[in-house]
C-alpha cells in the first residue's frame, strides 16, 4: 500500500484527493497548514507526496524546496497538484523538484496514472 501526502489548505480538495487514493487502494493522508507538513511527512514516511502551490504562510513552491532539502524526505517525489494552470507555474515547480504537475480539478483516471508512472520510475532508479 503506497502512502501519500496530501498537502492542499483547501479541506474539500483533501477529502477529494482522500477519496480517490483510497479507491485506489492507497494509504493517504493530509495536512491543511503548509507550516505543519514537515513535520507530518517525517512522521508519516510517505512514498509520494501531493502538494498544493496556493497555499497561505508557506506556498507549495517553497516547500517542495523545503521537501527537498530535508533529511529522509528529499528523495520522495512530489506531485503538484494546483488550480494554476499557467507554464510560469509548471516551470518554477519542477525547477523546485516536483517530479510532474496536475490542474485542478483532479480527475481520477489522471491521478492514477501519473501517480503509477512516478513510482515505477523511482522505484527502476533506486535499484
Amino acid at each position: 500500500m503506497v502512502k501519500i501526502l496530501i498537502v492542499d489548505d483547501d479541506v474539500q480538495t483533501t477529502k477529494l484527493l482522500e477519496s480517490m487514493l483510497k479507491l485506489q487502494g492507497h494509504q493517504p493522508t493530509s495536512v491543511i497548514s503548509s507550516v505543519n507538513a514537515v513535520e507530518v511527512a517525517k512522521d508519516t514516511n510517505p512514498d509520494l507526496i501531493l502538494l498544493d502551490i496556493m497555499m497561505p504562510g508557506i506556498s507549495g513552491i517553497e516547500l517542495c524546496l523545503i521537501f527537498q532539502s530535508t533529511p529522509g524526505l528529499e528523495h520522495v517525489p512530489i506531485i503538484i497538484v494546483s488550480a494554476l494552470d499557467d507554464m510560469g507555474s509548471k516551470k518554477d515547480a519542477l525547477s523546485a523538484g516536483a517530479k510532474d504537475f496536475i490542474t485542478k480539478p483532479v480527475l481520477p483516471n489522471v491521478l492514477a496514472n501519473k501517480i503509477g508512472a512516478i513510482l515505477t520510475k523511482d522505484d527502476l532508479q533506486q535499484k
